[in-house]
């Protein structure tokens, strides 16, 4: 056996066996390095102006932090303080009533009703609605408990990749068979436009849950948790916002205040849908994309980098909106030097 064929064997042994120590990592550490990348700028910026590497690493940490992890810990914990005074007796009698105020109103509106309405209000149970409740609760209680576990990963591994960016990049620039400048730039091209969609993303949801955030404090609701609530449904595409405004505007028009349904309605259609998603949003990540990315050709469409979000949104959940754009820019410019480097080998 051949020295080199010997060490490729060795090579794939260690690395089968790191890839069962590091497995339940993977994850974590991805999304850790993408961060990295998509804050490279932040983090240059706090280089120029800190001394040493630790004091930005941290800073860099510290404001991620406070721009993207704080509003989702907000979240929890004010979901799990609304479970604990969930007034099950009242959930109750809430049902029973609804049952009964349908049934009156399709009694009274005979080309309403049908059979299977009749049939489904009457298997309609409210234990089965407060169990459900619970176990729903129940549910997200350790879903949440496993994402603040891998946002504090996350977080520690978005540390060290700020802290030895620099050398781990050199490192992999002397191992792998490219040139200095083509691997600079599959670096420059996956940075850039990770800057471009996770800025993008923080104004996105920072702009639009400012704005939805001040009619609902207007009216009487906790404008800061629906703020960031909107901030983050404005991130799901097509319904967006909607899932936000059309429930306080159906608890606006229970509530006996019609106008103020209206209002709210109005307002996130206009406002926020068409004002600012429509004209100024599409602005600012111009702007951005500028101001990220300034060789216009590593520049990717739109619309790729939309439908890239979309479709790491439906593969991997919460954080596909960061995998799905980097694997869209990582294939593309590899794509881009298959032609310069197959030249260089005929």
């Amino acid at each position: 056996m051949k020295p080199i064929h010997f060490l490729l064997l060795l090579i794939f042994v260690i690395g089968y066996y790191l890839y069962r120590v590091f497995s339940p990592y993977i994850g974590p550490i991805t999304i850790a390095v993408l961060l990295a990348l998509a804050t490279f700028k932040m983090h240059s910026y706090f280089l120029r102006r800190l001394p040493g590497r630790i004091l930005p690493a941290v800073a860099s940490s510290l404001v991620l932090a406070l721009l993207f992890f704080a509003p989702i810990i907000y979240l929890i914990t004010n979901a799990a303080t609304f479970v604990t005074h969930i007034d099950f007796g009242l959930v109750s009698r809430s049902v029973e009533e609804t049952k009964a105020w349908l049934s009156a109103f399709l009694h009274s509106h005979n080309y309403l009703s049908s059979q299977a309405i009749k049939e489904y209000l009457t298997k309609l149970d409210a234990g089965d609605i407060v169990n459900f409740i619970i176990q729903t609760a129940t549910y997200l209680g350790k879903k949440s408990a496993n994402f603040l576990k891998d946002i504090v990963l996350i977080l520690i591994f978005y540390f060290f990749a700020n802290l030895y960016g620099k050398d781990v990049l050199r490192y992999f620039q002397r191992i792998i068979p490219l040139k200095p400048e083509d691997s600079q730039t599959i670096f420059e091209n996956l940075a850039g436009v990770m800057g471009v969609v996770f800025n993008s993303i923080i104004v996105t949801a920072l702009f639009e849950g400012i704005l939805f955030g001040i009619i609902a404090q207007i009216y009487g609701y906790n404008g800061l948790m629906f703020g960031i609530l909107y901030g983050f449904a404005s991130l799901i595409p097509v319904v967006g916002g909607v899932i936000m405004w059309v429930p306080l505007a159906v608890d606006r028009y229970f509530a006996g205040d019609t106008t103020g349904a209206i209002v709210i309605a109005l307002y996130s259609i206009v406002v926020i849908s068409i004002i600012a998603d429509t004209f100024i949003k599409p602005v600012i990540i111009r702007y951005i994309d500028k101001t990220m990315v300034e060789d216009q050709q590593i520049r990717i469409n739109e619309l790729l980098i939309f439908f890239a979000i979309v479709a790491g949104l439906s593969s991997y959940g919460f954080w596909g909106m960061i995998i799905g754009p980097a694997v869209v820019t990582l294939m593309i410019s590899v794509l881009n030097l298959y032609p310069k480097l197959s030249q260089t080998s005929s």
